[in-house]
């Protein structure tokens, strides 16, 4: 272009996005702006005018870096809230785990309870096999054939010679019908 100050220009920028436009840098006397923009607008590009004001760089430079802090602190706030609202909420589901199975067992078992809290973590797709043998070692050999999963019996639900509660959390339906 005519217009161009610097032989070597246009400069990419290295500034792109993933449908192929990118930014590209001309340096042209303020006199010929208005000339060189609507010269490239027929070749259908979208030129911007910029003038640089080192003022306004270095204000606009201290604005960014306050809010770079700003964001950290608020973003490990937001962490320390989150991971206090996890442990409460954890604990409380831990506590209401606990509460199903002395209940399940006393209601299973009798009173006064005489049974076991444990806490077992299988390897992946390992708690089939840690039921089965567990169902071996605690059952009554004369009641053995009676124990075992749903799948298996053809039942409502799993039926152990022990009190078997999963840690997993509570799953809440709330989806409304419009």
């Amino acid at each position: 272009m005519p217009f161009v100050i610097v032989p070597d220009e246009p400069k990419a920028m290295g500034i792109s996005d993933k449908e192929g436009n990118s930014v590209h840098r001309i340096f042209v006397y303020k006199s010929q702006v208005d000339d060189v923009i609507k010269a490239l607008r027929r070749k259908q590009y979208t030129p911007k005018p910029f003038s640089y004001n080192k003022a306004q760089w270095e204000k606009e430079d201290q604005e960014r870096k306050s809010n770079e802090i700003e964001l950290q602190n608020a973003t490990k706030a937001l962490m320390r809230s989150g991971l206090d609202a996890f442990q409460q909420i954890f604990a409380a589901l831990m506590h209401m785990k606990v509460v199903r199975a002395y209940i399940d067992g006393v209601l299973r078992f009798g009173i006064p309870p005489k049974f076991y809290i444990g806490l077992v973590i299988p390897k992946p797709k390992a708690d089939r096999l840690i039921l089965n043998e567990m169902s071996d070692a605690l059952a009554d050999v004369n009641l053995k054939d009676m124990y075992g999963e749903k799948a298996d019996a053809a039942d409502a639900e799993d039926y152990w010679p022990f009190v078997c509660v999963h840690l997993t959390s509570p799953n809440f339906d709330h989806a409304t019908k419009e």
